[in-house]
């Protein structure tokens, strides 16, 4: 029970980037990373978050809420087979089910991710520096001086400010919000045959111990 908990949590964070180090990175001269700050103003100006969670953000959000809560709640049976509460629902979606059980479900949602992208906005906006500094140092380790310096006069084109400028928000591009919202329930639906595995391979342990309080 405790895996199937945090499944979905790991997962998403297998996902994410890496950003921790194994090695102190190489010494970066001054004129190398000043290159590469060049390259990182022009690809990741300070407002790019903003711009990036304003509206377009919570979109995706929504989007992917929605492709979730669209699931059979059928689909979420645990390996083996349903559970009571899976039988329960037949055929229902997960929003069905959710409306079943609070009728303003769905407008309850909508307001606690339009308030939590709102409120996002100033924190993200404080790491947005360390981010643009982090990059930068990427930047300098990954490319040349020569190359920072030929991105930079592409960047400085008419073709290549218009690329600058597109380049973060085409993530959050409806084009790609579609595509993006899908990970949810192909990752719901995967889920129990990942956790049959996990079992399988963990079948040698001990079971954990059962949570505080019982």
């Amino acid at each position: 029970m405790f895996l199937r908990r945090i499944a979905l949590p790991l997962a998403l964070l297998a996902a994410a980037p890496v950003s921790a180090q194994t090695a102190p990175p190489p010494a970066i001269s001054k004129s190398h990373e000043a290159a590469a700050a060049r390259v990182v103003d022009k690809l990741w100006p300070l407002g790019t978050y903003r711009r990036m969670m304003d509206g377009t953000m919570s979109k995706m959000m929504d989007s992917m809420m929605e492709s979730m809560f669209g699931m059979k709640a059928s689909d979420m049976a645990p390996p083996g087979g349903q559970d009571a509460s899976a039988k329960d629902t037949g055929d229902k979606t997960m929003l069905e089910v959710a409306e079943a059980r609070d009728p303003h479900f769905r407008e309850r949602m909508k307001i606690f991710m339009d308030v939590m992208m709102k409120e996002m906005i100033p924190l993200v906006e404080k790491i947005e520096p360390g981010i643009r500094e982090s990059l930068t140092r990427v930047y300098a380790r990954d490319y040349s001086e020569r190359q920072l310096a030929e991105l930079d006069a592409f960047l400085g084109t008419p073709t290549g400010q218009v690329f600058g400028q597109r380049w973060m928000m085409s993530f959050v591009d409806p084009e790609m919000v579609s595509n993006m919202s899908k990970i949810a329930p192909t990752m719901m639906q995967a889920m129990p045959e990942i956790m049959k595995k996990v079992e399988a391979a963990t079948a040698h342990l001990p079971p954990p111990p059962p949570p505080e309080g019982q």
